[in-house]
């Protein structure tokens, strides 16, 4: 094998794609530490890959970034345990036998440095020995028949905080919720149960807006289960984007009953001794204050993470739909970013993309329609305009409207296409407009921009943030690294898939005898 691959790699690898061989995955990592892209890796070199598509050979990739991450995580943590002398055996090989991300953080979670937690304070005080023996009479290890607050007694510490035997109960109550809230046992059940049966319910706050865009979520109830379909997905990033905005309160319901039992089952064994009352307390403080709060938002995360991958690839679809679209071709066009108040900015680009002329349309006006045809008919006797390519934005219907007609009034047959604007603007003001056209104005870069969108898509696409195409959903709610990873991937892969030079052109605006820009001169 040209890349030898770690054992472990391999095992890992072969868990979470099984339909590759062991021989390809190494091929593909090879080209890809040699800067093979994906596309080139997945058309050019197909005999050393065993020709893998181009899906394939991302997802080998994205497989050893993961791998490579959760092995790094589970050295750090295994050194972090160890260091405090807590790694046995069996903790050991608990770490070593999964690269779950998740389930690393769950052997590592209480093992933690964490801040000065109460019961951290407690046992300094030298308080564990009670909360011990208040535990040992609660599971009949030891019979004494002393009430709590007489054994109490002997641990009151003034100098650390403890001055009455209330507060060195006190103490002991946060050692043993500490104790019950760290169970991965306990854990583990509340996680099943939150994960597997538990509801999601959402409903309105003090700060819910009339007409809320959030209506639907007022007072609405759904299985946790459901929102783990990629269908859902769009629901919780509703719920969740509710939430953040101060409009709904969102919580997890489950069986309380059922953990609750759970946990006083756990935290006393005799129901008739005088710690039963401290102890079913304990129980109960440390199911709803710790671990219930910390599954739910493991659960939150969990949905949002799965959420964020459903949108993230709905979104990076939509961008290759759009980037894909048939290309007029090498045509005449004319480009309009309407506008109803200032008038529409119309340009001129010719069959190779470049910039001719200006000028401005009002659609409103005593003349208007005067104007307009008298500018059209003086265009179409001069140059043979092949199509007329309208922005869909603000009053972009409006001049499609209006244009159409001028143009059955003139007998003027060329097709006038409304053409997705999104993001015209972007490029309008950025860097690589103002130095193709650094004289001109924003909105007139714009209408240049809407006209080389109908004649090829891609070359025109290429040049701004694929996040400024606007085909996504709550693209500013999900995690912006992996979405920029994807939309790069995609921007790639169409670039690759189609070939060619996108390189911006300008020929600059053609002038009249006395200096103005105008079309038809």
């Amino acid at each position: 094998m040209a890349f030898a691959l770690p054992e472990e790699f391999q095992k890992y690898v072969s868990e979470k794609l099984s339909n590759i061989s062991a021989r390809s995955v190494g091929a593909v990592l090879e080209l890809s530490a040699e800067g093979g892209t994906v596309p080139f890796i997945a058309r050019y070199r197909k005999e050393k890959t065993g020709n893998l598509d181009e899906v394939q050979v991302r997802d080998v990739i994205h497989c050893f970034e993961s791998w490579k991450e959760a092995s790094a995580r589970r050295v750090f943590i295994l050194q972090e345990i160890e260091k405090q002398g807590n790694l046995t055996t069996e903790l050991r090989r608990q770490i070593e036998g999964t690269f779950d991300l998740s389930t690393l953080e769950e052997l590592y979670r209480s093992y933690k440095k964490k801040k000065k937690t109460k019961a951290k304070m407690a046992k300094e005080a030298g308080l564990e020995p009670l909360a011990n023996w208040i535990w040992a009479i609660g599971h009949g290890e030891i019979s004494d028949s002393t009430e709590l607050a007489i054994k109490a007694k002997e641990f009151i510490n003034p100098t650390a905080g403890f001055a009455t035997y209330e507060e060195a109960l006190r103490g002991a109550h946060h050692i043993i919720v500490e104790r019950l809230a760290n169970d991965p046992e306990l854990r583990l059940v509340v996680r099943d149960e939150y994960f597997n049966r538990a509801k999601i319910h959402s409903s309105k706050t003090t700060k819910f807006k009339p007409h809320s865009k959030y209506e639907t979520y007022g007072d609405y109830t759904e299985d946790v289960t459901k929102l783990f379909q990629s269908k859902a997905s769009h629901r919780y990033l509703a719920l969740r984007r509710g939430w953040q905005e101060g409009e709904l309160k969102v919580n997890f319901t489950a069986d309380e009953d059922k953990l609750m039992a759970v946990y006083t089952q756990k935290a006393c064994t005799v129901s008739k001794s005088q710690a039963n009352e401290f102890l079913v307390d304990c129980a109960k403080t440390a199911l709803t204050v710790h671990t219930e709060p910390s599954v739910s938002n493991e659960l939150h995360a969990k949905l949002k993470e799965l959420a964020d991958q459903h949108a993230i690839h709905v979104f990076a679809e939509n961008v290759r739909r759009v980037l894909m679209a048939s290309p007029f071709g090498p045509n005449i066009v004319l480009g309009i970013d309407p506008g109803i108040r200032t008038g529409c900015k119309v340009a001129l680009v010719d069959q190779n993309g470049n910039f001719v002329s200006h000028t401005v349309l009002q659609l409103k006006g005593e003349k208007a329609e005067e104007n307009a045809k008298t500018l059209f008919a003086e265009v179409t006797k001069q140059i043979k305009i092949m199509a007329v390519a309208v922005g869909n934005g603000t009053g972009g219907r409006e001049a499609e409207a209006f244009i159409r007609k001028i143009f059955v009034e003139l007998g003027i047959e060329t097709p006038i296409v409304m053409v997705n604007e999104a993001g015209a603007s972007v490029y309008s003001a950025s860097d690589v407009a103002r130095e193709e056209f650094p004289e001109l104005d924003l909105t007139v870069r714009g209408a240049i921009s809407i006209a080389r969108r109908l004649q090829d898509p891609l070359a025109e696409l290429v040049k701004i943030d694929p996040k400024s195409i606007g085909v996504g959903q709550y693209q500013h709610d999900v995690n912006q690294s992996h979405l920029k990873r994807s939309l790069h991937e995609v921007v790639e892969s169409c670039v690759n898939q189609v070939g060619g030079d996108f390189k911006p052109t300008h020929a600059g605006p053609k002038k009249s005898s006395d200096g103005s820009v105008s079309i038809g001169q």
